[in-house]
């Protein structure tokens, strides 16, 4: 008898995209058939051996611009290209609403979410901004209007907090994905200085690490391992001058960083630093800190900073204040990675290989 057939949507490309494109089909196939519908670079970055379905081939503008509607659109185009058993929406928070409210995709559908946000108050302690309070209103009802579809399958979500409210009320499932786990984690000694790393843009919070170096940028180490966005230079590189003539030795590895590059920026570190403003949702960049032994200083805001502060994970601080920032830095620094080894161990190992995939059973047909 054949396996069913399982449709990976992800328009989106760069980043973490085809990682989790190669994760997901390695996962679902002792069970269902992948079939990939994303664009053809992603494909070939995943290196998955499954059916693909060029998203750019059937678009008629291209996918990196399309708006969300369009998204809709060419959702159900790939969905009537594969035909599948079921459908797995890699990156769904800008379709949401017109999943929710649009016409059906054609197949039982799940969607994973990476930014719910209503519940940062009284889950994390963390405010909203009057347009981020309306905006994650606007989120959940669009969740919980999709939950009650009839080609629902489920609902996953990188925020174990928001799936398991989800979860309590009616509708489709709603489940935790923990993010794929690493593999392949160096171990490098000795550690030196922060890093951050990722493709570097305003949203990562590169000037609020000037500000803090500004400070006191004597003795301190900085990396920055990461390709810097078009557009982004010209900031960039005055923040590198900023931070250099505060006393900062500042290396700029300015290039896309493949997995393990990226992994062994992070283990050669003394702290990782993630002081992305006001970021919605999960970093992957703070699991693979916590894999390869590199405790962190994150942005004291939502699921990042709550999962920072009771994993023990390093410090959750005030980015916007420079000193706080900066006084945290040192502190890491001083206190040494061994200080938060165990706590990044057990950390690490709720993100294992059977709870990624036993998590991933609920979007199977």
């Amino acid at each position: 008898m054949s396996k069913p057939s399982v449709l990976l949507f992800d328009r989106v490309s760069g980043g973490h995209h085809a990682e989790y494109v190669a994760r997901v089909a390695s996962a679902i196939a002792p069970r269902a058939r992948p079939v990939l519908a994303v664009s053809a670079s992603t494909a070939d970055a995943s290196g998955v051996d499954a059916r693909v379905i060029d998203l750019q081939a059937i678009a008629a503008t291209p996918i990196e611009r399309l708006d969300a509607r369009r998204e809709h659109e060419l959702l159900r185009t790939a969905v009537r290209a594969a035909r599948p058993d079921a459908v797995i929406h890699l990156y769904a928070d800008e379709v949401l609403p017109f999943v929710a409210s649009g016409r059906p995709a054609g197949a039982p559908t799940t969607l994973l979410l990476f930014r719910p946000r209503a519940h940062y108050r009284s889950a994390f302690g963390s405010a909203l901004q009057r347009g981020e309070a309306l905006r994650g209103a606007a989120y959940e009802l669009a969740v919980a209007t999709w939950r009650r579809r009839r080609e629902a399958q489920a609902v996953l979500a990188l925020d174990e907090v928001a799936a398991a409210r989800w979860d309590r009320r009616g509708g489709a499932p709603a489940r935790w994905l923990p993010e794929p786990p690493v593999l392949g984690a160096p171990s490098l000694r000795p550690r030196c200085g922060a890093v951050l790393y990722g493709r570097i843009a305003d949203r990562k919070g590169l000037d609020r690490l000037a500000a803090a170096i500004a400070v006191d940028g004597r003795s301190l180490e900085v990396v920055l391992a990461g390709e810097v966005y078009d557009g982004y230079r010209r900031e960039y590189d005055r923040l590198v001058t900023q931070m250099r003539d505060a006393g900062a030795t500042v290396r700029t590895d300015d290039w896309n960083h493949g997995r393990e590059d990226g992994l062994r920026s992070l283990a050669a570190a003394e702290v990782a630093v993630l002081p992305y403003p006001r970021h919605l949702g999960m970093s992957r960049v703070l699991l693979e800190a916590a894999t390869v032994g590199t405790p962190v200083v994150a942005h004291d805001f939502g699921l990042v900073g709550h999962l920072v502060r009771t994993h023990g994970l390093g410090i959750a601080a005030d980015v916007a204040d420079p000193r706080a920032f900066r006084r945290a830095i040192t502190t890491v620094q001083d206190a040494g990675a061994d200080t938060y080894a165990a706590a990044l161990a057990r950390f690490s190992a709720r993100y294992g290989e059977t709870a990624f995939s036993s998590a991933l059973e609920v979007a199977l047909p």
